[in-house]
Formats: C-alpha cells, sequence, structure tokens
C-alpha cells in the first residue's frame, strides 16, 4: 500500500556517473518512475564524466529535481561524499548509475529507514542480463557475497554501496567513505565495518530492488575484480589498525565458496553453469592478484614514504 507522506524532502538520492550519458539516461527514467511522489526527494547528480551529461540533465529537469554537479574524478568514495555533501535531506540514497530501480525501490528504502530510525538499509540486487554467462557469474558473486556476509537478518554486515540508504547526519559523523582508497574499490566494505564498528546497525529492506548491469564482458569483468582484490588489501590493512576485525571473517566466502553459490546457481541457466564455474575460477585469481599488487605496491610505498595507488 502506498504511503502518504505529510509535504517536504523526504530523500535524497545520489548518482555518481562516468561517461556513461545513455547508461545514466536508463536510471534516471526507473527514478521518475518511482512509487515515491517526486516531491518528496531530490537527486544529486555527481558527474565526473569527461564531458559533462548536461544533454541527459535537460531531458529530465522538468520530471526530476536534479542538482548536477560537474566535478573531478577522485574516486568513487570521494565522489559519494561529495554528493552527500551536497544533499539536503535527512536521509541519503545511494544509486549507481548502471542500475535500474523498481518502482517501489525509494518509498521501500524510506519505509524501512523510518521503522528502524539510526540504521544503515541495504536493498536487494537483481541481474539486468540472466542471459549472459559475464553478467551471471557477477551476480552469482554478488548473492554469494550477501549469503556469507549477511546470513542472519539480525546481524547483517555488508550491503554493496550502488543500494542502501543511511542517514546523512550518521554518514557524515563517521566522516563518510574513506577517499584515501582513491580509485580502488572496496570503500563501501570499509565503510560498512567502519559503520558497525562506530555501534550502528544495519537492516535489509526486501522490497527496495535494484536491477544492477553486471560486466558482460571478460576483459571488464577481470579488470573489475583485480581492483577490487586491490581494495581488498587496502580495507584489511585498515580493518588491523582499528581492530575491527580479522582477515579470516572474509576468507569464510572463499573457503565455503561452494556452499555460498550453490543457491545463485540455481537460477542460472544449467547450459551456462559450466562456464560460470570457470568464470568464479577466472574472479578468485583475479582477486588474488589485485590483493598482492596492492600488497607490493604498498610495501613498496611505505619505503619510500608514502603510498600510491
Amino acid at each position: 500500500m502506498k504511503v502518504e507522506y505529510p509535504p517536504g524532502l523526504r530523500v535524497s538520492v545520489i548518482v555518481m556517473t562516468y561517461n556513461r550519458a545513455r547508461i545514466l539516461h536508463r536510471c534516471l527514467e526507473s527514478l521518475v518512475a518511482q512509487s515515491l511522489d517526486r516531491n518528496h526527494f531530490e537527486l544529486v547528480l555527481v558527474d565526473v564524466s569527461t564531458v559533462p551529461v548536461t544533454s541527459v540533465v535537460k531531458t529530465f529537469k522538468d520530471r526530476l529535481d536534479i542538482s548536477h554537479f560537474h566535478t573531478d574524478n577522485r574516486g568513487v568514495a570521494a565522489n559519494r561524499n561529495f554528493g552527500a555533501s551536497k544533499a539536503s535531506a535527512d536521509l541519503l540514497a545511494f544509486i549507481d548509475d548502471d542500475c535500474v530501480a523498481e518502482p517501489s525501490w525509494l518509498e521501500e528504502l524510506l519505509i524501512s529507514a523510518e521503522a528502524n530510525p539510526g540504521f544503515l538499509v541495504g536493498g536487494v540486487i537483481r541481474n539486468l542480463y540472466p542471459d549472459n554467462v559475464v553478467a551471471c557469474t557477477g551476480q552469482v558473486i554478488t548473492e554469494a557475497v550477501d549469503a556469507c556476509f549477511n546470513a542472519t537478518s539480525d546481524t547483517p554486515g555488508f550491503f554493496p554501496g550502488l543500494n542502501f540508504a543511511v542517514p546523512r547526519d550518521l554518514y557524515l559523523s563517521i566522516g563518510g567513505c574513506d577517499e584515501a582508497f582513491g580509485r580502488l574499490a572496496a570503500e563501501d566494505r570499509d565503510f560498512a565495518d567502519r559503520w558497525l564498528h562506530s555501534g550502528h546497525q544495519q537492516v535489509r529492506a526486501a522490497g527496495a530492488v535494484v536491477i544492477h548491469e553486471h560486466r558482460t564482458d571478460l576483459t571488464g569483468f577481470v579488470k573489475q575484480f583485480f581492483n577490487y582484490g586491490r581494495g581488498a588489501w587496502r580495507y584489511h590493512s585498515l580493518r588491523r589498525s582499528r581492530h575491527s576485525g580479522a582477515m579470516s571473517e572474509s576468507l569464510k566466502l572463499h573457503r565455503g565458496l561452494r556452499a555460498y553459490v550453490s543457491q545463485p546457481l540455481r537460477d542460472v541457466p544449467a547450459k551456462l553453469r559450466p562456464r560460470v564455474w570457470l568464470l568464479l575460477l577466472i574472479w578468485e585469481l583475479a582477486n588474488l592478484a589485485g590483493f598482492t599488487w596492492q600488497a607490493g605496491v604498498e610495501s613498496i610505498g611505505s619505503l619510500v614514504g608514502g603510498t600510491k595507488q
């Protein structure tokens, strides 16, 4: 049932975009179609594209309350923080430009956030291309990570940055995402860890669904997870320094991979499953390579008196 809210801004939706005008257009169309009345949310568009996406913004100027900021690309963490600094609402909702929000997405996040004051609210991710083997593998990995770190609904541990909502004041109070990650991935894992380490809680909004355009080509897939591996080294180094957890907690995903992927694999067409298994092996190798690479980079950086990325 649609909830009737009193007049006023309730949510700031933050979208970051980089040289993907066509894909951004699709994302914004899904925001136009939200069940939550447009008067209750604003869109903060952080545009780090080489050429500003002004033409796309003009298409939606009469259908969305958009604040468009073209700025330097300092990495996902810094770009996300920039969006938060420009937001006006008490609740921030993050979605990536390569996602399509289901019509009830924003309303479901808001309902859950208001029912759980002070919580980070994470949504659900689906796959845009269920017949593409690379995209299917990306979805299997996403669901395996969810099964590992959110095994119980009472104590979820991690929701990806492409679909979550958080009180703006609490987001800022812990410093937002760590901008030291630069262009490395895993800044959302680090934010979730600091969020929990600060004594805050998380909850799932099962009805807050976004459909994600996972990588569909092998080269992009390998590059993505190599970068995730690099970010994982940074993430675990920071966890160790703040004593917020042991690396063994993350290794359980890889040790128990067969169990964690069993359910998501059932949703993959049978003809694709052998190739998905092969891509899962490539994923593990790309992650390990990135992790090892970053370990070497940071070790060398510490010897010369600085950290390189």
